[in-house]
């Protein structure tokens, strides 16, 4: 039986009432959860250790369905911070935004940044 890769899709409808079916999850089950997922590793090291955690599987299938596509640190923070931001006052607003817009050499350790998209900061830097 082949596994079915979109159970998040099943949709039942009874008396024209369609009902999303979830998929019983054991409270005990743990999944390995990248931080910055797979398919970012053309630009990332996504396979060190610091990006992977173990998880519950149910806090692991609750955090992609919030995320849905926003599937690295940065995009994730920003929708949090979208959410939360009327609650926020000005000066944690201004350096949450401040944060979000930092480079990605200053946001990620530098081990997880591929050499090839590092910013070379030496030629930048230096008149000839």
């Amino acid at each position: 039986m082949d596994k079915d890769f979109n159970y998040r899709d099943r949709i039942l409808t009874i008396d024209n009432v369609p009902y999303r079916l979830l998929r019983v999850i054991d409270k005990t089950a743990t999944n390995l959860h990248h931080i910055m997922w797979k398919c970012n590793r053309q630009k990332y090291n996504t396979e060190i250790p610091e990006n992977k955690v173990r998880i519950s599987e149910r806090e692991h299938d609750a955090l992609n369905r919030f995320f849905k596509d926003k599937q690295n640190p940065r995009d994730q923070l920003l929708k949090v911070f979208n959410l939360v931001k009327p609650v926020l006052s000005a000066g944690v607003r201004q350096e949450l935004e401040i944060i979000l817009n930092c480079d990605d050499d200053l946001f990620y350790r530098p081990e997880l940044l591929k050499k090839k998209w590092k910013k070379n900061w030496t030629n930048t830097n230096t008149k000839t």
